[in-house]
């Protein structure tokens, strides 16, 4: 069987950890038909399995000289202590936590079956064998039995090496616009395998599709390109040929990778809640995962490894992060608000940002917004239609959506109800964009509304980076009555996280894609 790719594994994985729980018993015996023993069954765990690791894809192939009538089961079970070895849920199949047991069938089979499922041990598994008892069900009996054992063991070559440490490095007070140097060291402490072929260096800054600014780097040598295997994620490759198998030597770049922060970045704020990521590939896996090497070997424009000044030992792992953190500088969201008057009315409020800074988009989530406005009609008032502004990321919520929403908004606000919502992903300094909402106010009693604005998310250790709140929250009149049109806020602001939103991740698994970068420079 070949290798299952790094998205099905990781898939496999994903499935274990979600899978519902059911009950036990979910397949009963299959109905009365006449018992077809198997011509041949090939079961494939994909072992050893790694205490810690991403579970295994394992498969199971039942074939029959004629096609059998009635559902085939397969009944999967390692005798391991609870939470150590478990299966997740493949097609077809139903598992009970996940646990050491499963469950599979194949309503209509046929003379070739196939079953997939993942398997794995979780952390700190003993390592070891442990035995399984496969048996295959069709009609009321068994009609196949096998017994085996899966072992557990702590890493597993298969052409790539990741026993490395990575240092953790930290900078705060950076100004908007200025640059820091990063040189993580890293190490091994164990002998490298015979036939590496280069060593993988991986400089992040966070997630592209997620629309994430802050940060930018930057790695002009030969040697190093942009990442074109997986666009998802935004950063360098780096390879290095010239190595040295020497455990516990701490090793470090030629030069630093430079990261730059946004010139209009506001703060405090963990811009770059990113990371790296050090490997080491046989050729065989290199040339499958990233092509033939495009660089000239004897370039002098190449990054290269040296024995690292400092040699204390690293604390960690093959993903070291990297935390750069903003001065203080504020952005400045204000809203205006409206007077109503007639009977259906449009009513624009207007969205802005005062600065100097830029609030900047940092969703929690891909496809989230980072800001919001949310507004509370006059009394008597009623919604007609929501208009999306013109702009990026700009959307405002249906009455389905407004539903499934409420709860989160209308937490810590000075309204009464949320009668319109709308989101986006940020705004530049002395931006403004107007939000348009037809309103029928022909049974408004006076009673004023009012509207407010805010930000998902906060900076370092919850400090709220919109420098004046006075402007965020406004007035909502008709004909005159009542309030001014802005005031002081009061608002308690929602706060998706307290501290530093990380949005880096831990996690690069290379996408296999044979053709090289078509401009590595």
């Amino acid at each position: 069987m070949s290798t299952p790719s790094i998205r099905s594994r990781l898939a496999a994985a994903l499935v274990a950890v979600l899978a519902p729980v059911t009950g036990a018993g979910a397949f009963a015996p299959p109905a009365a038909a006449q018992v077809s023993e198997p011509s041949e069954v090939v079961l494939d765990l994909d072992g050893p399995l790694v205490a810690g690791g991403l579970p295994r894809a394992a498969t199971l192939d039942v074939s029959f000289e004629e096609d059998p009538t009635g559902p085939l089961v397969m009944a999967f079970e390692v005798d391991a202590p609870a939470s150590t070895v478990y299966l997740g849920v493949g097609d077809g199949c139903s598992n009970y936590d996940p646990s050491a047991y499963i469950e599979c069938e194949i309503a209509d089979p046929g003379t070739e079956n196939h079953f997939l499922f993942p398997i794995g041990a979780a952390t700190g598994t003993e390592l070891g064998e442990y035995d399984y008892t496969l048996t295959i069900f069709y009609g009321e009996v068994d009609t196949y039995t096998e017994t085996g054992a899966v072992e557990v063991v702590a890493d597993r070559y298969e052409g790539t090496f990741t026993g490395y440490s990575v240092e953790n490095t930290a900078f705060t007070g950076v100004a908007p616009g200025a640059a820091v140097d990063v040189n993580p060291r890293f190490s091994t402490d164990t002998h490298l395998p015979d036939d590496l072929y280069v060593i993988v260096a991986w400089f992040g800054t966070g997630l592209t599709a997620m629309g994430a600014e802050g940060v930018g780097n930057h790695a002009p040598w030969d040697n190093c390109t942009p990442n074109t295997w997986e666009p998802q994620f935004d950063g360098y490759f780096c390879f290095f040929t010239g190595f040295e198998d020497s455990p516990g030597t701490a090793f470090e770049f030629t030069a630093p990778i430079e990261y730059t922060v946004d010139s209009d970045a506001p703060g405090p704020l963990a811009v770059c809640g990113c990371g790296y990521h050090v490997f080491a590939l046989n050729q065989a896996v290199f040339e499958r995962d990233f092509g033939e090497p495009w660089w000239d070997e004897g370039s002098s424009n190449l990054l290269g490894l040296v024995t690292a000044a400092e040699q204390e030992p690293i604390d960690g792992d093959r993903f070291g992060d990297l935390t750069i953190e903003t001065a203080d500088r504020p952005y400045d969201l204000t809203v205006e608000g409206a007077d109503l008057r007639g009977g259906e009315v449009e009513l624009t409020i207007p969205i802005g940002n005062d600065g100097p800074a830029r609030a900047l988009n940092r969703p929690a989530f891909e496809g989230e917004p980072s800001y919001f406005v949310r507004g509370q009609l006059p009394a008597g008032a009623e919604v007609v239609s929501v208009d999306n502004p013109d702009g990026s990321g700009w959307r405002c919520f249906d009455d389905a959506e407004l539903d499934d929403r409420r709860e989160a908004l209308e937490a810590d606000t000075e309204l009464d109800r949320i009668d319109f919502a709308c989101a986006f992903w940020g705004l530049s300094p002395g931006e403004s964009v107007d939000v348009t909402i037809t309103v029928d106010v022909s049974d408004a009693t006076g009673a004023p509304g009012r509207v407010e604005v805010d930000a998902f998310f906060r900076g370092v250790d919850g400090v709220n980076l919109d420098g004046d709140l006075s402007d965020n929250s406004a007035a909502l009149t008709v004909d005159g009555r009542s309030l001014p049109n802005t005031g002081s806020s009061t608002i308690v602001f929602v706060a998706v996280a307290a501290g530093a939103l990380v949005l880096g991740i831990a996690l690069f698994l290379v996408a296999r894609r044979r053709k090289p970068p078509a401009d590595p420079a």
